[in-house]
């Protein structure tokens, strides 16, 4: 399946005028790379905004690979690592910086899907913690929960090209139109909740509303996956 079919087109908002519907503008979205990723992420961004090279004045940033080199002080800006994105927080701290971090929990919502025999689109609240694990402990498929048809909390699912870049354009996607309450994952900067610390980029779950983000509150943690979560931040701290 290629990754243009795997992402939904974005919605359209009509108004009512004297000669007919006018289509709301679509956002202007920079996607900085040079790699078959990059590219599949630019076709994939082109269904629902428009495409630039240019990060110093698009309001909107997606880096697959390399550095973003310059950006508006006001951009929001999606990076590769929570790694990349401390540092350009640390060099721009006026731009929303986040880290894309969901590719192991898109893999793992394809698999659930897959052993439900469902579309992936009934497949809801797979988080990616830390670094970039997946989580299915709050995760439902086709609405019943995921853990009633596989035993782990914590799978390990192979993160294929498709999935990187699936991830890489739901986030940006999330940030530029807003998740209208459905849960993403990406790294920003710890607060301390979930016993992540501070002074990193730890992956949490979000809900986004155009050019902002707020944490998902309220998720407990087995024991299995407050483990894994402080063994991330440990390797984050460090890093």
């Amino acid at each position: 399946v290629s990754p243009r079919a795997m992402l939904s087109r974005a919605p359209r908002a009509m108004r009512g005028l004297a000669l007919g519907a006018r289509m709301m503008s679509k956002p202007s979205v920079a996607v900085l790379g040079s790699g078959p990723t990059a590219a599949a992420a630019k076709a994939a961004v082109g269904e629902w905004a428009t495409v630039t090279d240019s990060a110093n004045s698009a309001p909107y940033v997606l880096v697959v690979d390399g550095a973003p080199g310059s950006v508006k002080a006001d951009a929001v800006v999606a990076v590769p690592t929570c790694a990349d994105a401390a540092k350009l927080a640390a060099a721009v701290p006026t731009a929303k910086v986040v880290a894309v971090t969901a590719a192991p929990a898109v893999a793992a919502a394809a698999e659930l899907a897959s052993k439900a025999g469902v579309a992936t689109s009934e497949v809801a609240n797979v988080i990616s913690w830390g670094s970039g694990f997946a989580d299915i402990s709050h995760a439902t498929v086709g609405g019943k929960w995921a853990l009633t048809i596989t035993d782990s909390p914590l799978p390990s699912p192979a993160v294929t090209p498709e999935a990187e870049v699936e991830a890489a354009v739901s986030t940006i996607k999330a940030l530029a139109l807003g998740t209208d309450g459905a849960w993403v994952s990406m790294g920003v900067p710890a607060v301390g909740d979930f016993g992540t610390g501070t002074g990193v980029y730890y992956s949490v779950p979000v809900v986004c509303t155009p050019g902002d983000y707020k944490r998902v509150g309220g998720i407990t943690l087995s024991p299995p996956v407050a483990a894994a979560m402080e063994a991330s931040r440990a390797s984050l701290a460090g890093a």
